[in-house]
């Protein structure tokens, strides 16, 4: 008996020691494992959180460039501009913190803050238990590590996230070591509402009132909104905040921070709130320039730093930077006194809006010297800068999209000869017309870019592919809101990857003024592509470069020296006889692309000189058409700016290709862009090495009238058969064209009724007599009869009339196109 009971026992024990070892084993697995996890994905670094500038409340200050007077060429810096925090966040030092707001955020938000190393340990195992269990939103999260969350702007709700976010803040007690700095900078950096930033903006937002003269019931009522500023919102759910305060005073009653008979008091007290008596009146606002380079720096900061938006944005307006611009405070001016003077736009609106504008201009290095960002008097800062805001660009896009690429792949010169015709037909419609709705037949190339002729851009395009065109927007030249492909919540695939979009503007969304701008400045700058920048450094508090734009590398756009030549003479031609004649500025080379856009919503000009590149836009926010607006306000704006812009300056042109360049002039027939033969229109052009024409026109065979036919064989007359030498009648060789009523004997010429007039051609019933596949243009001011392709007349289809300076481009439907709103009959 006593044996068989030893034996349980023993039987007993192993299997406890067994489990035991079970357990022991898994328990150190588990934390190998967790910490191989910790190790491999959980970065508990804090390095890259700038915890000395959050302190600082300097004024940052941004300089604007000048030359020398000696004419050494050192660049000596002036101040622009101060940059001041207190729109957003005034930081408040702990002295200026009342104990009672102190005391009521620990209360309510961390009860042991003065306890814990950066994390409430039981607080985060109650937290984790109720994540498993499901049970409620006990929230685990210290002081430390909302100061963490605040600084990184991570809200990932992952176990990942929250791990990281635990060992920062164990990083973060230990490195800064004083209680008291974090919950200063936790205090400075909480979001309170109504675009308050930190207590001390949240006093004056909600009280009016200095936070150091908040009393209890005001501390408490404050300390409640950073929980949630929407729905413990004083001015619309001031009851909620009630509530809130009522907690939070009775937790620091329990916590022995202040008294029951205070706590009463504070509870009977009224809460006043009251928005701030100055609201609205604010500092002289910062002008467009300054708005973008403070855009520009905390982008920068965050993308190429790793800060977050929130400490990018303290740093760059009270961290005391010093920002060296690219700005001309001249060019600047003359912007901000145009667009301010509304003589310079149309005196039109709908529904009581009116078109705005922007515009920037930038030198070959892209420099931005000057920029707007909507007309009128600014009123404040950091307001909508329509500069940054994508819009269809329509035919403007053309030089970068198709023509210059298409010109540096060796596809085209500016003399190469094609059809306006038709590229295709699209349910039984030719596409894409033009804005005229007329096919001129044989055109060379820089004619079809002066008149925006969009058949050629399409064919050109084609040749090219909209593939590398599309990759030399965006690697080349940097375009940032181009669409590779994407699928709307309908289920609509889009992309700007297709003919209509790139060979005529109607891109999914568009693209910005700026990004235009720094587009055209590779014409000036040898084909070479530096992007847009408003900076060239910034220097912080201590002297130290933080960030720089000195030494960017030049992106080559152009391969060959020979494109921005081609280029320069192709687009001179727009301000010489093409779309914007009104553009040229007396003895400065002008050159550019107008663009209009669907249902002419929108109206370009980019237009640019030896000296700077300028590129303005002119429309409504909303969708709003310029119907009825005559010529184009852009190139009106443009031309405002730039000649004042141009005063002063030297007379210059673009670079000649010359033959030391490597460039010959060759005559060339100006339809087919051959070498001429007899009977052809000639021009001289300036070609390439190995880019001139070797064949020769095949010649154009030009009809002789039935007057010219008659005087060159009457005189071959028989008088006494009436007969031609070869036995025909002179009426034989006749066409009946109505320029001869009669032959001899009174006899009418051949199908010519003497009661139906010259007009109609002399055909019966009056019809045009046919031109080989010909069709005839209306009676624009230029009717010609050209050639079609298609062999068939043209009618204008209801086609209205686009403004005297700028023709409408784009398509009518065909499936290149991707969005309605790119299609005008769509």
């Amino acid at each position: 008996m006593a044996k068989r009971k030893k034996k349980k026992t023993h039987k007993v024990r192993t299997f406890f020691v067994s489990l035991l070892l079970v357990c022991i084993l898994t328990a150190t697995i588990c934390g190998l494992a967790f910490a191989w996890y910790i190790h491999s994905y959980v970065n508990p670094s804090i390095d890259d959180l700038d915890l000395n500038g959050l302190g600082m409340n300097f004024t940052s200050i941004v300089y604007a460039p000048q030359r020398d007077a000696s004419g050494d060429g050192e660049m000596q810096y002036v101040e622009y501009e101060r940059l001041h925090g207190g729109e957003n966040r005034i930081w408040a030092d702990m002295s200026e913190i009342p104990d009672y707001l102190k005391n009521a955020f620990v209360a309510i938000e961390d009860q042991r803050f003065y306890e814990h190393k950066g994390v409430d340990w039981k607080r985060t195992a109650g937290a984790a238990l109720d994540w498993v269990t499901g049970k409620g939103s006990y929230g685990g999260s210290t002081i430390t590590q909302q100061l963490i969350k605040n600084l990184t702007q991570d809200d990932d709700y992952s176990v990942k996230r929250k791990l990281t976010e635990i060992l920062r803040a164990l990083e973060l007690e230990k490195q800064v070591g004083s209680k008291d700095k974090i919950l200063e900078m936790y205090l400075n950096m909480i979001y309170m509402g109504y675009g308050s930033n930190g207590v001390k903006t949240a006093a004056r937002t909600y009280f009016d009132k200095d936070l150091s003269d908040l009393n209890l019931a005001e501390c408490a009522a404050l300390a409640g909104i950073t929980n949630n500023p929407s729905k413990y919102d004083p001015f619309r759910f001031p009851e909620n905040v009630k509530k809130r305060q009522t907690t939070i005073l009775d937790q620091m009653n329990k916590q022995g921070m202040i008294s029951e008979s205070e706590m009463n008091e504070a509870l009977a007290a009224p809460l006043n709130y009251q928005r701030p008596a100055d609201e609205g009146a604010n500092a002289e606002p910062y002008s467009y320039f300054t708005d973008t380079v403070i855009t520009d720096v905390v982008n920068d900061l965050v993308e190429r730093k790793g800060y977050s938006k929130t400490l990018a944005n303290k740093l760059v307006t009270s961290g005391g930077l010093k920002i060296y611009t690219t700005v001309d405070t001249r060019i600047q001016g003359i912007m901000e006194a145009v667009y301010t003077d509304d003589s310079n736009f149309p005196d039109i609106s709908k529904n009581g809006v009116r078109p705005e504008s922007a515009m920037v201009v930038a030198n070959k290095d892209g420099e931005i010297l000057g920029i707007v960002g909507g007309r009128g008097q600014k009123t404040g800062s950091l307001l909508l800068n329509r500069a940054e805001t994508p819009r269809q660009p329509g035919s403007a896009i053309k030089p970068l999209a198709v023509y210059g690429p298409a010109m540096d792949a060796g596809i085209i010169t500016p003399y190469t000869g094609m059809e306006d015709s038709a590229y295709e037909e699209i349910n039984g419609k030719p596409w894409p017309r033009n804005d005229d709705r007329v096919y001129r037949g044989p055109v060379i190339l820089k004619d079809a870019v002066a008149k925006s002729i969009n058949t050629i851009a399409v064919k050109t395009l084609a040749e090219l592919t909209p593939e590398a065109s599309f990759t030399f927007l965006t690697e080349k030249l940097g375009f940032k809101n181009l669409i590779g492909s994407q699928t709307t919540p309908s289920g609509k695939v889009q992309t700007d990857i297709a003919l209509a979009p790139l060979a005529l503007g109607g891109l999914t969304n568009g693209a910005t003024v700026r990004e235009m701008a720094g587009g055209y400045t590779i014409f000036i700058n040898d084909g070479k592509f530096v992007p847009p920048h408003t900076y060239t450094k910034v220097v912080d508090s201590e002297g130290k470069v933080l960030l720089s734009n000195e030494d960017v590398e030049p992106v080559v756009a152009f391969e060959n020296e020979k494109t921005s030549y081609y280029m320069n003479q192709t687009l001179q031609g727009v301000t010489s006889y093409g779309t914007a004649t009104s553009a040229k500025i007396p003895g400065i080379a002008t050159a550019g692309k107008t663009g209009t856009t669907t249902s002419q919503r929108d109206r370009w000009f980019c237009g640019y000189t030896p000296y700077y590149v300028g590129v303005c836009w002119f429309g409504y926010d909303k969708t709003y058409t310029l119907s009825g607006v005559s010529g184009n306000p852009a190139t009106k704006l443009w031309k405002a700016v730039m000649t004042r812009v141009h005063e002063g300056l030297p007379e210059a042109s673009f670079d000649k290709p010359t033959s030391d360049k490597g460039f010959t002039a060759v005559s060339y027939c100006t339809q087919t862009g051959l070498l001429p033969s007899e009977g052809c229109e000639t021009a001289t052009g300036y070609f390439y090495k190995g880019d001139a024409p070797t064949e020769h026109c095949p010649g154009h065979a030009v009809e002789k009238t039935d007057a010219e036919i008659y005087q060159e064989l009457i005189g071959q007359i028989d008088p006494e058969t009436g007969l031609l030498p070869d036995g025909t009648k002179i009426e034989d060789h006749l066409k009946g064209d109505g320029t001869l009523p009669t032959v001899p004997g009174g006899a009418t010429t051949p199908g010519q009724d003497p009661e139906a007039g010259g007009e109609a051609g002399g055909m019966p019933g009056g019809d045009v007599p046919p031109n080989e596949g010909g069709t005839t243009t209306p009676d624009n001011g230029n009717a010609n009869t050209k050639p079609n392709e298609g062999g068939q007349a043209k009618p204008n289809e209801g086609g209205t009339t686009a403004p005297p300076d700028e023709p409408d481009h784009t398509p009518p439907p065909a499936p290149p196109v991707t969005d309605p709103e790119d299609d005008p009959e769509g």
